[in-house]
């Protein structure tokens, strides 16, 4: 007789994974984050300046664009990324600085509806892959435990761990420590947001009307 000690720690680990795997939102059965899933944004819910429609070629002013890629890396500082905007406004005709502060909003914004839209995508990828990795680890210890007999504890006759019982335990540690990572994970659209609304008020501010 033998004590089956990874394959029942991987069960467990299995078993405390199970709430992640419920589903919040019938809609979105892949969604694992408790924040409800917002594919796209509006932006007149973060925008009161001109209309954007007019200004989708914002791309085709590069020295814009190189502006516009600044302002939406969350790498770059928001001080940086606002301070090269500002360079590039005070170097156009008074007259025409509202209208490319507005042309530089509708790039940023879809950018950045672009990045959190790739970000939600990735999450759910994640969370598919989860799920059948969970499965595939379930039917990995079920067939250990069919080649064992049945598990049953023995305080006199304690044996080691087979080559196939460590695999699994080490790939239920890893499975573990990768849904761990998914409310981490949650936060980021979050994250894209909140930079996004900050940016929109300095860029309206910056704006004369």
């Amino acid at each position: 007789m033998r004590v089956n000690i990874p394959f029942l720690t991987v069960a467990a680990m299995l078993a405390g994974s199970a709430p992640a795997f419920a589903v919040g939102d019938p809609n979105n059965p892949d969604w694992p984050c408790v924040q409800k899933k917002v594919l796209d944004l509006s932006p007149t819910a973060i925008w009161d300046g001109p209309a954007l429609d007019a200004h989708k070629d914002w791309f085709q002013d590069k020295e814009l664009s190189t502006v516009v890629k600044k302002l939406a890396t969350r790498r770059v500082p928001i001080e940086k990324a606002v301070a090269a905007l500002e360079t590039y406004i005070k170097a156009q005709p008074e007259a025409d600085r509202d209208a490319k502060l507005t042309k530089a909003f509708a790039g940023l914004f879809s950018t950045v509806n672009t990045q959190r839209r790739s970000v939600i995508s990735g999450i759910e990828k994640f969370q598919r892959a989860q799920k059948e990795r969970a499965k595939e680890l379930e039917q990995q210890g079920v067939d250990i435990a069919k080649l064992q007999g049945d598990i049953v504890v023995d305080d006199t006759a304690a044996v080691p761990p087979s080559p196939e019982e460590e695999k699994l335990y080490w790939a239920g540690r890893i499975f573990q420590e990768r849904q761990a990572n998914i409310p981490i994970a949650c936060e980021l659209p979050a994250t894209i947001e909140e930079r996004l609304f900050e940016l929109a008020r300095t860029i309206r501010g910056m704006m004369s009307k």
